[in-house]
């Protein structure tokens, strides 16, 4: 259009035209201003022109600044790649950098354009795009797409201030260089050491396209064959739990919802793994979802925790249930053993009456075995345990273990190199051991042969439960592995639950494996039950490991020859004997007997009962027989107070359970007994005329 033109038309359609351009500049303006891509354009000498809102905040211009100059701001070898696209038009592309104080991951493109005046020297239009704020994850990821093209080479011949380029490595679809998280490791070092699996799976193939170094060491499978197999999607998960895991993440990626759950997976060794997975999809740029991202743990360990805490629980209950009984059983029988011996006494020689009393006595012998078997789970009763070594120790039991199994099934021992201290006691081990080995015999077929190894586990999960099976630490390991139908989870829960043996003598073995696993649990360690390769079941035996002293031998202990016991001396006459009992029957027996011996006697029903006795009572008692298990307060806490007020008698304790262990064990001061019902009225006698001989 010319100027002449421009003469015939009025002042109003000149100022409707000059509104409906400054329309359409402020238009594109503000379509420029918006676009979250920076875009500067650079004159011939790298002045800035024009910064849009973008540009502005990537490189920290402010708006109505002076003008600045880009190499002041740009790294030398970018600053080269401008100048070269100004001398040749060719425009450059996918230019990764790192610019500024705080090292932001640039990706730049150059594009040579032309002024409106066809003379004027060309200039530079830059396209600018941040990506500092990418997640690692999907910059690790090969499925991030076109990130970068083309490196920028560092140029010698000039300095950047604050600028960091990487060397040139050609790559088609290349993840961007992944920014650094520290001075010293990067987001995908961070990735490749987390002891987790990162993966990928591509939409709707589900087949692997990513996964981090960590799956081949918690797995087993290399990468490669994660992202080669197509059907490893599932065929990782174990056959029992494929169904229900294919569902949920078809649920989840219908829905869009993270998801979150644990399953059990194969192994390329065969080991059953735990794996506790999170997903979630990631959608493409178009908004389209094209990916699925997730991290998966190992929690075996925490698994295999928790099964033996259920287990340890389930075993404390049933071992609750079994002191209660044998303590209301033994005060029954303590009743019935007592007056009919008392009976049997009284009746002459020939009556026939003697015959139905001695079968009631027998029933009540009967009768107390089973209490026995009922104290011997419940009260978990040990060995002394001393400091050994497990390899050495269990070569030991291998003629015998080879004998037990007999000629058609075989043992091999595989003991480490590396010997383990532990501290066990060496009969009760044996005992342990030979359990398992007879219950994995029961489904073993001809031919077939028992694995037993030892191993060194580090525990590392803290569960933080009260009466947790496993601490943290380091274990020493017995494995017994051996052909037979797998356990479900009822089954191995149960199998250290029997606190009464069988009918026949052959039945005896869940009550010897329930004995064997208390006997573990003393000595700080634990048995756990799994499926091992195949169709195997695994025994694992966990003992707390000791530091061991490098060439120090075992001490032997030296054999000390105890010099005869004095003979006793005969009991004062008429002594003084104070019987705390709650059971009326017993204590109304008891008294009956020893009155009948010349004793005197003082009698209480309960702990607040002897108390107020004694206060009463000015003359001295020699002895104080008293139930251990009493409502209210207990023998020992009685024992306590009385001697707190200034009652030093000795002390027979009687009954027929308690879980204090050093009762039991016969830990316990001179001048103080035990007695365990039921006890037959001599025994009573017995016990009474040694304590009160005790010199103290």
């Amino acid at each position: 259009m010319e100027r002449a033109d421009l003469d015939q038309w009025r002042s109003r359609e000149v100022a409707r035209l000059l509104a409906l351009v400054e329309t359409q500049r402020r238009y594109y303006q503000d379509i420029v201003a918006s676009i979250p891509v920076g875009l500067l354009v650079l004159s011939s000498d790298l002045g800035i022109l024009l910064a849009n809102g973008a540009a502005r905040r990537i490189f920290g211009l402010q708006s109505g600044e002076s003008p600045r100059r880009m190499d002041a701001i740009l790294p030398p070898a970018l600053l080269d790649r401008i100048e070269e696209v100004l001398r040749s038009g060719l425009a450059q592309t996918g230019l990764m950098i790192e610019n500024g104080r705080e090292k932001r991951r640039l990706r730049v493109g150059i594009l040579a354009i032309r002024n409106w005046d066809e003379e004027a020297a060309p200039e530079a239009l830059l396209t600018v795009e941040d990506l500092t704020d990418v997640g690692a994850l999907q910059q690790a990821l090969p499925f991030s797409g076109p990130v970068a093209e083309t490196s920028v080479t560092e140029a010698p011949s000039r300095e950047a201030p604050e600028a960091l380029v990487s060397q040139p490595e050609p790559m088609a679809e290349a993840a961007p260089a992944v920014p650094a998280l520290g001075p010293a490791i990067s987001a995908q070092q961070f990735i490749d050491n987390v002891d987790a699996i990162v993966w990928a799976v591509e939409l709707p193939s589900l087949k692997f396209i990513y996964v981090s170094p960590q799956a081949e060491k918690i797995l087993g499978f290399g990468t490669e064959h994660w992202t080669n197999h197509p059907s490893f999607w599932l065929d990782r998960v174990h056959d029992s739990d494929r169904d229900w895991v294919a569902r949920r993440y078809q649920a989840a990626i219908e829905s869009g919802a993270p998801l979150s759950l644990e399953f059990r997976a194969n192994s390329a060794g065969g080991r059953r793994v735990w794996l506790r997975e999170y997903a979630r999809l990631l959608p493409a740029a178009e908004g389209d979802v094209r990916y699925l991202i997730g991290v998966a743990v190992d929690v075996t360990e925490r698994r295999m925790l928790e099964d033996q805490l259920v287990q340890s629980e389930r075993v404390e209950a049933v071992s609750r249930l079994a002191s209660r009984m044998a303590h209301d059983l033994n005060n029954v029988l303590m009743i019935l053993t007592g007056y009919s011996e008392e009976l049997l006494t009284s009746l002459p020689a020939g009556s026939t009456l003697r015959g139905d009393v001695q079968e009631i006595l027998a029933a009540t012998d009967r009768m107390s075995g089973l209490t026995s078997q009922l104290l011997s789970f419940a009260r978990r009763q040990n060995g002394a345990a001393t400091e050994m070594d497990l390899e050495s120790t269990l070569g030991r039991f291998g003629p015998r273990l080879s004998a037990l199994l007999g000629t058609h099934v075989g043992i091999e021992l595989r003991l480490a190199g590396e010997s383990s201290r532990v501290r066990a006691d060496s009969p009760q081990l044996e005992q342990v051991i030979t359990a398992i080995v007879e219950r994995a015999r029961q489904s073993m077929h001809a031919g077939e042969r028992v694995v037993i190894e030892t191993l060194h586990a580090e525990v590392s999960e803290d569960l933080r439960r009260p009466n947790a099976p496993l601490t943290p630490g380091t274990y020493a390991v017995i494995s017994i592995t051996a052909p037979g139908k797998p356990l479900d989870d009822e089954a191995k829960a149960a199998l250290f639950e029997c606190s009464l043996p069988g009918k026949e003598p052959w039945d005896d073995l869940a009550a010897a494996l329930s004995r064997a696993y208390g006997v573990v649990r003393q000595w700080g360690g634990d048995i756990s039950v799994s499926q091992g390769p195949g169709s195997e079941t695994a025994f694992r035996v966990f003992l707390p490991r000791l530091e061991s002293i490098p060439g120090a031998a075992p001490e032997t202990p030296a054999l000390v020859v105890e010099p005869p016991a004095p003979a006793p001396e005969p009991p004062a006459p008429l002594a003084t004997i104070l019987v705390v009992e709650d059971e009326a029957g017993i204590r109304a027996l008891v008294r009956k007997i020893l009155r009948r011996q010349g004793y005197e006697v003082l009698e209480a029903a309960n702990g607040q009962e002897a108390l107020a006795l004694c206060r009463e009572h000015a003359d001295r008692i020699e002895l104080l027989i008293t139930d251990v298990l009493m409502p209210q307060m207990g023998g020992r806490e009685l024992v306590e107070r009385l001697r707190a007020q200034g009652h030093e008698m000795k002390v027979l304790y009687v009954s027929g359970y308690t879980d204090d262990a050093n009762i039991y064990s016969g830990d316990l001061p001179p001048g103080t007994a035990f007695l365990q019902k039921p006890f037959t009225l001599g025994s009573l006698l017995d016990k009474v005329k040694e304590v009160l001989a005790t010199a103290v």
